[in-house]
């Protein structure tokens, strides 16, 4: 989205009320049909350094994703309707226990603009849903996860999209905000803004995010760790993915090209808990539709064959929120026999 389309708006008035706060709303239209999955718009500021405090929130019904600032601190936050034991801090984020707010406190600059994103994924059969917060960092050219919460229900579709602008009575800001775009669980986009000049369907990719490289790391050390304890028999390493042949199999090498048909399951390396696993009938996918970690790791295997691997982040949904049992930042681990591998037709 670039910056010539985007919406001046300047908040000149005051409530008529004795409050010391005043505020606005832009809502969007999206019907519950639409089973949104992702809504997202960009904000900037352009007025001179804040005097008082604001907040521009992009909101849903059960999420939002918050531009703060005032004389001392600027950043981001994020809250989500989630238990408090269900919320998941981005790295190096803080928390704020009254407000339940996840927070990131970032020194963002007057006319630089800053993409707002919401996630969810849902699972009607456990009854989950997971909600995330993002933000993008123009300088810095790459995504932040800000946070995440778990919700003990199924929750189809975000819904009630809006842009709120809150501040002091005698703060007079000037911001300006882009169109905002809901993506449909088929992963079409839908805009919701009314103004359609130079709206371009958003490119969102969260893998090498920010805070990737660092992630990795803790991540690597925490696999590290439980091998030493001797909590995990995956002890061999492959290009980041780790892993334990049961069995090798007799068949031909499994290529990266191949259609493969299995079994497998895959749970949390954290807590153990089963996100996915076929049942008595195998599944068929070509390798490269998958995850990087299967790519590198089940070509190990001959046809016939048993491995269990442990997965980072990074080769796995990173910070994606994918499904609702499978938070962002989540080391995965799979166990897959491999019962047939059929090469692309030439």
């Amino acid at each position: 989205m670039k910056s010539t389309s985007l919406t001046l708006f300047l908040f000149l008035f005051c409530l008529k009320s004795n409050a010391n706060f005043r505020d606005s709303v832009i809502t969007y239209p999206l019907t519950d049909s639409v089973r949104a999955i992702q809504v997202i718009t960009e904000v900037s500021v352009q007025s001179p350094e804040a005097k008082k405090w604001f907040n521009l929130s992009l909101r849903t019904d059960i999420a939002s994703i918050t531009m703060f600032g005032n004389r001392k601190n600027r950043g981001f936050f994020f809250t989500v309707s989630a238990p408090l034991n269900n919320l998941q801090r981005g790295l190096n984020n803080g928390f704020d226990l009254k407000g339940h707010e996840i927070i990131f406190k970032y020194d963002w600059q007057v006319g630089e603009s800053y993409k707002l994103l919401i996630a969810q994924a849902t699972d009607s059969i456990s009854g989950l849903t997971v909600c995330s917060g993002y933000v993008f960092l123009p300088r810095e050219g790459k995504w932040k996860f800000i946070g995440s919460g778990t919700l003990n229900k199924w929750h189809p579709s975000l819904l009630n999209p809006s842009l709120r602008f809150t501040c002091h009575k005698k703060q007079n800001l000037l911001f300006r905000h882009g169109p905002a775009w809901a993506q449909r669980s088929s992963g079409s986009w839908k805009l919701l803004s009314e103004d359609k000049t130079n709206a371009t369907i958003p490119g969102i990719n969260l893998f090498g995010h920010l805070d990737s490289i660092q992630q990795r790391q803790k991540e690597i050390k925490i696999i590290n760790d439980s091998i030493t304890l001797g909590k995990t028999d995956v002890k061999q390493e492959e290009q980041g993915v780790y892993y334990q042949i049961i069995k090798q199999g007799t068949g031909r090498m499994v290529s990266v090209e191949d259609t493969v048909t299995i079994f497998y399951k895959g749970y949390l390396f954290s807590n153990g808990q089963v996100f996915d696993q076929t049942g008595e009938k195998p599944a068929s996918f070509p390798l490269k539709r998958l995850i990087r970690g299967w790519q590198i790791a089940v070509p190990l295997l001959k046809v016939g064959g048993k491995i269990k691997l442990v997965i980072p982040s990074d080769l796995a949904y990173s910070i994606r929120t994918r499904a609702a049992k499978i938070p962002p930042n989540s080391i995965l681990v799979f166990e897959i026999e491999v019962l047939d591998a059929r090469s692309p037709e030439k």
